[in-house]
């Protein structure tokens, strides 16, 4: 892929819909788990598996919205940030959230905001460091680091999912 805008839309395409990158995807990696699966912790000092779902999409408000368009107020709800850079026990999850339903929806309403953002920006917007930038970094900087957060998290998402289900960590 020679041109930014072309890059990015794949890294956050849709794999189901069409093509994609798979590593980014965060609710088809917990597809099919149950409630108590996605609050399940292999000992007390472990973050579960709705913790980095939820910190991804908190990461991806941040960066997109708040770094990237600029986007001022209330961008993540005060029920969310529980899921911000700080280690939470799944039952303050539990206390700060609605429901589970309700986080997988916020979830997937980010990366939609998210997507059509990103669709929006011609290849010179890419190269553009946006006047609400932290650090100085253009626009796919920041698309790049929200992208290796989210497979980063994705890789705990997937240790913990084999080990709640008492399958063989999958290599990569």
């Amino acid at each position: 892929m020679s041109k930014w805008g072309e890059l990015a839309n794949w890294l956050y395409g849709d794999l189901r819909r069409d093509s994609g990158f798979w590593y980014s995807h965060t609710l088809w990696e917990i597809d099919g788990l149950t409630e108590e699966q996605l609050y399940w912790v292999p000992d007390p000092n472990s973050l579960c598996i709705l913790w980095h779902v939820g910190h991804i999409a908190h990461r991806e408000r941040t960066h997109i919205g708040r770094f990237l368009q600029g986007l001022k107020g209330e961008l993540i709800p005060h029920r969310y940030e529980v899921f911000g850079p700080r280690w939470v026990s799944p039952g303050e999850i539990r206390e700060s959230i609605d429901s589970v339903e309700d986080v997988l929806e916020w979830v997937a309403g980010v990366r939609d905001e998210s997507r059509k953002f990103i669709a929006s920006l011609s290849e010179e917007d890419f190269r553009k460091v946006p006047p609400t930038s932290e650090f100085e970094m253009s626009a796919a900087h920041w698309v790049l680091i929200t992208v290796a957060h989210t497979a980063l998290h994705i890789g705990k998402i997937q240790s913990l999912r084999a080990m709640v289900e008492g399958k063989k960590e999958r290599p990569c």
